[in-house]
């Protein structure tokens, strides 16, 4: 079967983590050099619904997952470093997913996309 599905926990240490637990369940996988893991659509309910999740629960008891567009990512992230939102970064597929706890609600967040990134976070009055 081909190895066409990819995921990676940008920290290293969740992602080691996921590959050790992939390892032991004996599912056809790759790492490749830059830690991302490849396995076949066949594997995939197992990989993403118990093995990923496994690693998200021992995170964040009960959590969510964020997507947004590309062009939003460093947004978001900007907005959760500067209101202390805890959040760990996935990529999945080649799109970028952030894991954060579920009581968070991005969707009431006031996010402003700006042109130009600040090189340090902005404090926001309330």
């Amino acid at each position: 079967m081909r190895l066409n599905r990819v995921f990676r926990f940008v920290d290293d240490d969740l992602n080691q983590a996921l590959i050790t637990l992939i390892r032991k369940a004996r599912i056809e996988h790759t790492v490749d050099t830059g830690g991302a893991v490849r396995y076949s659509p066949g594997d995939q309910d197992v990989v993403e619904n118990k093995l990923i999740c496994k690693i998200r629960d021992k995170v964040f008891g009960s959590w969510q997952i964020l997507t947004c567009p590309k062009e939003w990512i460093e947004t978001y992230k900007r907005y959760m470093e500067v209101h202390g939102i805890p959040f760990e970064e996935e990529l999945a597929d080649g799109k970028s997913w952030f894991l954060i706890p579920r009581k968070y609600r991005p969707h009431s967040w006031k996010l402003v996309q700006e042109e130009s990134v600040p090189t340090r976070p902005r404090s926001l009055a309330s």
